[in-house]
Formats: structure tokens, C-alpha cells, sequence
């Protein structure tokens, strides 16, 4: 499972950098959309059939060629919508998502699948990464896992092109998709085994994590083998009191938008003037979206964003910022399968002694966790060398992997 460049081997962290990092908002570019369609052509007010079951799909699948990074690689490509848990009222509502069939025969006891959890695109519906050509920076990912013998599945997330609020970070509806996709691509791809992996990065590593919490109760029927998250923004609680102290970095004070508006989707009452100000609140909507001409304002905004514009009006205000934040921060439960969680001493966005306090709560719960710390390197994709792939080769043969947690 090594993260590769097709062209000129490993990923650099620069490249990273600029395609898969939370920061995505400050550095990379999100072109108009050219994947299969535009718009997912659900109405808002969509109803799920009598007798639907999450994982169902939502009318035809649709093969495309539209991600032509890959085309020398997939045997087919195919976008659809299919039915996940919305945890917020327990109906079912369509999310969409993209698969990708590596070549070759499927291997004795069917095609192993993996699920994607993409990292930060936007809140915006339009910012679904199946709705563009290059996955909104993960194609190279995907190509990465499709040429380790996975049929490759990566959702859009609830509320990414299709109709409702997207709840960033409420790892709930996240991991639902994520388990949701999995089912929906056995019934796209034939020749699909039951037992499938995650890997995710940042907002999906998150996810990733969570589904690996709910799989042996909501995934049940699937077995999962294990999952890999990548600079997971598993505890996000410390933004608060990080707030109230003015000590965001830049990289943080462009994730806060986003962090907000995920809060406000599941509690409305939050009111976002009590914790954005100035610059900050009157540019709050350029962070929520994923299009190119927003890259220069994002910049400039961080750049004149002082600690006074993101500090909350009140100790009330941080006290219901800081619960809020815990609510969506993981762990929650005792995982259900082994993980490899990777995280980076240097990463500006979730830093390190976050997710260490987050690993040493799930050993605590009895999880099995590889955890890998590196050095000097950003947020997203990290450069682990073989690390991952070992992992997965020792997971598959029966092996137990190292565990940080024993």
C-alpha cells in the first residue's frame, strides 16, 4: 500500500502537499467539474423506496472515462449514488461515489476492496471529488491502490453532491458512507469479496477510523481486514482553547471555517459570530468552496487574520466550542479491526500531541494500533516508505501486525 507517483516514483511531500493537505484551501487548485455529470440529479426532497436498505443504489450506474489519469490502468471506471444511514433522523439518503476496477482477473475468493476517505475538499455540494477529472487531487492515490490489486471505491460524502448540509468532521454519517460504498460496490462490480480496507487522510482518515469503530455492528455482513489513516483529525476538542489563547497557525485559521459549519449543520444554535470576526467572518464563505479563483483571497485573509478574529466572544463560547468539538472527536468505541494510524510531528493543522492523546485513548479501549510517527513532514499523504504496505501484507497472512497499544 506505498503511495506512489506514476511518473516519477514515490509522491515528493511538495506534490502532497499541494494535492491532499486540509490546506488544500490555501494551495491547491479545484478545477470546474469534468467528471461524468455535473450534478447528481437527486431532488432534495428524495424519498427512499419502501423496503430500501443502505447500500442500495440509487438508479443506474454510470461508466465514464472521465478520469483520464487512470485510464491506462482501470479496466472500467463506473460513478453512482447509493443509499446510506443519515444518523442525524435514521433515513435513508443518497450519497454518491466513484469505483474503480483494476485489470487482470479477479483473484481466488473475488476482488478485495478498499474505501477511500478523501481528505478536505469543501462544504460546498459542488466539491464532491467524483464530479471532477482529477478527484480533486486523490487520482494519484487512487492509481497508487488500484496497482496493489484492490477494486477501489471513494465516496463524495454526505451533503458532496448531493442535496443537504455536509457535516465536516461528525464522523457518524462519515463512516456510514464509507461502509455504505463498500456494499453499494458489490452490487456495481461483480466478483467483489466481502472483505474490504480503508484508507483515508486527514477528514478522511477521521472517517476511516470511525467506520473501523462501527464495523462489526453497522458493517455488518462485510468484514473488514483493517484501515489506515493518514494525519486523521481524530481530536479536534483543543481548537477551542487554542482559539481562545490566539495561538491558531495559519493552516488552522483556514481549517476553522470549514470546522464551524460542520458544527453548525448538527447544532444549529452555534452562532458563527461568536467565534469569527473581522477579515475572517466577512471572507467566511470563500473556505467553504473548492474553486480556483477563491486560492488567492483564502491567502490573503489568513495572511491579515489576527488572534482577536477567531477568538471566542465569551468563556460561555469556548465552553460550547470545546463540547461540540468533542462530540466529533474520536475515539468513541473499541475498534473492530486492526489499524495503522500515521501522523507527523511537524503537522500544523492537527498537531501531534493531539492525535498521540487520541492513539493512547484508543489502546485504552483495547484497539490494535500501529501507530507511526514522522518527522518534518506536513500534513496529509505522509512518506512512510514500506510501513503500510508490510502492514497490510501482515494483516492478510494471519499475522498480528506490531501494536503500539501492547
Amino acid at each position: 500500500m506505498r503511495v506512489t507517483s506514476r511518473r516519477a516514483g514515490r509522491l515528493s511531500t511538495p506534490a502532497l502537499v499541494a494535492l491532499l493537505l486540509v490546506t488544500v484551501l490555501l494551495a491547491a487548485a479545484c478545477s470546474s467539474p469534468s467528471g461524468p455529470e455535473s450534478s447528481d440529479g437527486t431532488s432534495s426532497d428524495f424519498a427512499a423506496p419502501p423496503g430500501a436498505s443502505a447500500g442500495d443504489l440509487v438508479g443506474d450506474p454510470m461508466p465514464t472515462d472521465a478520469y483520464i489519469a487512470l485510464r491506462r490502468i482501470v479496466d472500467r471506471t463506473v460513478r453512482f449514488r447509493y443509499l446510506s444511514t443519515d444518523p442525524a433522523g435514521g433515513e435513508l439518503v443518497p450519497v454518491s461515489a466513484a469505483v474503480f476496477v483494476p485489470r487482470g482477473r479477479a483473484p481466488a475468493g473475488g476482488w478485495q476492496i478498499l474505501a477511500v476517505g478523501h481528505p478536505t475538499t469543501g462544504t460546498a455540494g459542488n466539491c464532491a471529488p467524483s464530479l471532477y477529472g482529477n478527484l480533486l487531487g486523490t487520482v494519484e492515490l487512487v492509481a497508487s491502490l488500484l496497482e496493489q490489486g484492490f477494486v477501489v471505491v471513494q465516496t463524495d460524502y454526505q451533503g458532496l453532491g448531493t442535496p443537504g448540509p455536509h457535516r465536516y468532521l461528525d464522523p457518524a454519517p462519515a463512516a456510514n458512507n464509507i461502509i455504505d460504498s463498500v456494499r453499494a460496490t458489490r452490487a456495481v462490480v461483480d466478483g467483489t469479496s466481502d472483505r474490504w480496507w480503508g484508507f483515508g487522510v486527514s477528514q478522511g482518515g477521521h472517517a476511516i477510523f470511525h467506520a473501523n469503530e462501527i464495523a462489526d455492528t453497522y458493517g455488518r455482513g462485510l468484514r473488514l481486514q483493517g484501515t489506515v489513516s493518514m494525519s486523521p483529525a481524530l481530536d479536534v476538542a483543543p481548537l477551542a482553547d487554542a482559539m481562545a489563547a490566539g495561538t491558531l497557525t495559519p493552516e488552522q485559521i483556514a481549517f476553522l471555517p470549514l470546522v464551524l459549519t460542520g458544527l453548525k449543520a448538527k447544532h444549529p444554535e452555534l452562532v458563527i459570530d461568536d467565534y469569527v470576526h473581522g477579515p475572517l467572518l466577512e471572507a467566511f464563505g470563500v473556505f467553504l468552496e473548492c474553486n480556483d479563483d477563491a486560492i488567492v483571497q483564502k491567502q490573503a485573509v489568513v495572511e491579515e487574520t489576527r488572534p482577536e478574529d477567531y477568538r471566542p466572544v465569551d468563556d460561555a463560547a469556548t465552553d460550547r466550542l470545546r463540547t461540540w468539538l468533542r462530540e466529533v472527536s474520536l475515539p468513541r468505541e473499541r475498534a473492530s479491526a486492526p489499524m495503522l494510524v500515521a501522523y507527523s510531528d511537524s503537522d500544523d493543522v492537527i498537531p501531534a500531541p493531539w492525535t498521540a492523546a487520541a492513539i493512547d485513548r484508543g489502546c485504552r479501549l483495547g484497539d490494535v494500533i500501529t501507530a507511526i510517527r514522522v518527522r518534518n513532514q506536513p500534513h496529509g499523504i505522509l512518506d512512510i516508505g514500506s510501513a503500510a504496505t508490510d502492514w497490510v501484507k501482515a494483516v492478510r497472512s494471519g499475522r498480528r501486525p506490531p501494536n503500539t497499544c501492547a
